[in-house]
């Protein structure tokens, strides 16, 4: 009697471990989670700033993770993608003018997040540019033979 009942827990416990996959079996066993789907921050960056991106070799869409106005009427976003790089989109002449790249246009890769709320980036000249919800300052790299010029900073404000 004892050996029937050892062998139908046996057979039980077989079915068990087939049912999951065939691993061992213990009590506190628990299934992997998946890694949490990508939940985009805001609204997608301009489209051509996304155009920009892919002449540059990205792929895939940039989301806002900051949106600013300044009050010289210059527009200027940080992007992300699904991946978590950050960007920098600059547009210059007027909250409604068309953004044109290389015009009034300026896009960054590499942008870093340096606080809470505080984007810093520097571009090909080694211009710095910092941006958070209520500053804009574009600090501009030493030239050598001309004299150090002042810093740019605008007041901002969240768009939307």
């Amino acid at each position: 009697m004892a050996m029937t009942g050892g062998f139908v827990l046996g057979e039980r416990q077989r079915d068990v471990q087939r049912a999951n996959g065939g691993g061992q079996i213990s009590g506190d066993q628990q299934s992997p989670s998946p890694s949490p789907a990508f939940t985009p921050p805001g609204d997608f960056c301009p489209e051509e700033t996304l155009d920009t991106a892919r002449k540059v070799g990205l792929d895939g869409d940039l989301w806002q993770v900051l949106k600013i106005y300044t009050d010289n009427d210059s527009t200027y976003w940080i992007c992300t993608d699904a991946k978590g790089a950050l960007y920098y989109q600059g547009k210059t002449g007027g909250i409604d003018a068309k953004l044109v790249e290389g015009d009034n246009g300026l896009f960054l890769k590499n942008v870093r997040k340096v606080g809470t709320d505080t984007y810093e980036v520097y571009d090909q000249r080694g211009n710095r540019f910092v941006i958070t919800p209520s500053l804009f300052e574009l600090t501009f790299a030493k030239v050598e033979g001309k004299p150090q010029r002042k810093p740019q900073r605008n007041a901002a404000r969240r768009a939307g």
